[in-house]
């Protein structure tokens, strides 16, 4: 017999007598987890986007995957339905979806208001809001900020008409006032050569929060995965304030109404102004501050005496958070 084969054979006895090893096994796939905007990308946004560009959330086996919002996207019922796990939203908007029965929860703050605001053509005659008694307000109609403001101020003689993206109705009346966002709006004006001014929500005491929502069933049946979610975000938005410049790229690239000037600005004055400076509590909320906006939907009629604003947050899931 040749050696090469008494060889061979050796060889095999000998490994037929080692202890069996299995395949090392695959990692786990990431769970997926959705977050639905509310809008088209645009740094208000900025930490979610963040956190689905830099694999946070990888060490706690997710993946974090933002979904473009617009305007046929109604984040609160595909959210109750499971198209997602995730929504944003507006504090104001979650009480009332609670009041309706969705069975939604803020369960994290990345702003510390919605920028609302109202802008007009530049008039050194309006001094505050009632001076802009009697003009035409495009807003979004039955809106609870609009009710409010309304109310407030008494603002009686006004004009209404739906808002639009199109700039060209308040371009051609110099005595319309338009509603957008403080963040974006005067700058696209401005760059489009319209003088403006605005005055904020959040200046007229009107300030709900920017929040990111889930479903009751998810944080009693996956609270390990709403926890998991959450340090994401929140390390999203950490990551986001100390580099704002990394996300141009992908935001400018997605939503080509926002301009790289836009961009800039809109970072600048988001940082300053609507992200919590102490980095630590970014996602962090206050029961004061519900209970402000409850009382204010309250004397709009549009929360009953008896509702409890409390059911529509949770505070308790946000790292660095007392509850």
């Amino acid at each position: 017999m040749k050696t090469s084969t008494l060889l061979a054979r050796a060889l095999c006895a000998t490994a037929a007598l080692l202890p069996f090893a299995p395949a090392a096994s695959a990692a786990p796939e990431p769970q997926n987890v959705r977050i639905l905007s509310n809008w088209f990308a645009q740094p208000d946004q900025a930490g979610y986007w963040q956190a689905q560009q830099d694999g946070l959330g990888k060490e706690a086996g997710i993946r974090i995957s933002v979904l473009q919002g617009g305007p046929k996207i109604q984040t609160v019922p595909q959210v109750a339905s499971g198209q997602a796990e995730f929504g944003i939203g507006n504090a104001d908007d979650v009480l009332l979806a609670r009041l309706r029965g969705a069975p939604v929860r803020a369960v994290f703050a990345h702003l510390d208001h919605v920028p609302y605001t109202l802008v007009y053509h530049a008039d050194p005659a309006v001094k505050g809001i009632a001076d802009l008694q009697g003009r035409t307000f495009a807003v979004n109609i039955g809106n609870a900020y609009w009710e409010w403001t309304k109310k407030r101020y008494k603002l009686a003689n006004t004009r209404e008409i739906p808002v639009s993206g199109d700039l060209s109705l308040f371009r051609d009346d110099p005595k319309m006032v338009q509603q957008g966002y403080s963040l974006f709006l005067p700058a696209r004006m401005a760059a489009s050569g319209l003088a403006v001014q605005q005055i904020t929500l959040a200046s007229l005491g009107y300030r709900p929060y920017s929040v990111l929502f889930t479903t009751d069933e998810l944080i009693r049946t996956r609270p390990a995965l709403v926890k998991a979610a959450i340090a994401a975000v929140q390390q999203g938005w950490r990551n986001y304030v100390r580099d704002p410049s990394g996300l141009k790229p992908l935001l400018t690239g997605m939503n080509k109404q926002i301009s790289p000037e836009i961009y800039d600005a809109a970072n600048k004055l988001m940082i300053e102004t609507l992200v919590s400076h102490d980095l630590n509590r970014v996602g962090c909320m206050d029961d004061a501050r519900w209970k402000e906006l409850a009382g204010q939907l309250r004397s709009v009629a549009f929360l009953p005496a008896g509702f409890d604003e409390r059911q529509a947050y949770d505070r308790g899931l946000v790292p660095g958070c007392q509850p």
